[in-house]
């Protein structure tokens, strides 16, 4: 019995030591990007890079304030637009702006600053 119970407990460490990556180890990239914004595709591609990333969680959050300049985002939601000026608030920016990163809800960068994000990662 009792070399079952050895057995039993060394699988156990086992899975344990071997478990996935863990929360800690988990980036969220917030990008706030519209399509009437020109500057956007760029940040939205780097995005959709670093998405394939298994340690990375990426959210794309289209604004509403574009659309008043002749071009309406159909995925843009007022929500986001709310969450992005929440972000300016918490992080005391000046102000909002597009594309705009935001990494694990502290840091706020340029969408298509590939170092820049790179090092906010690391």
């Amino acid at each position: 019995m009792k070399k079952y119970s050895l057995i039993l407990l060394f699988g156990l460490f086992t899975l344990i030591s071997a478990a996935p990556v863990r929360a800690a180890d988990t980036v969220v990239l917030e990008l706030f990007t519209s399509q009437g914004c020109s500057s956007c595709p760029p940040a939205d591609r780097l995005l959709a890079e670093l998405r394939d990333d298994p340690g990375i969680i990426a959210l794309s959050y289209h604004v509403t304030y574009w659309d008043n300049r002749g071009w309406t985002d159909p995925f843009a939601l007022n929500r986001f637009t709310l969450r992005q000026y929440d972000y300016q608030a918490a992080l005391r920016k000046t102000r909002v702006f597009t594309p705009q990163l935001v990494v694990n809800g502290t840091i706020s960068l340029a969408g298509s600053d590939r170092e820049a994000i790179a090092k906010a990662i690391a």
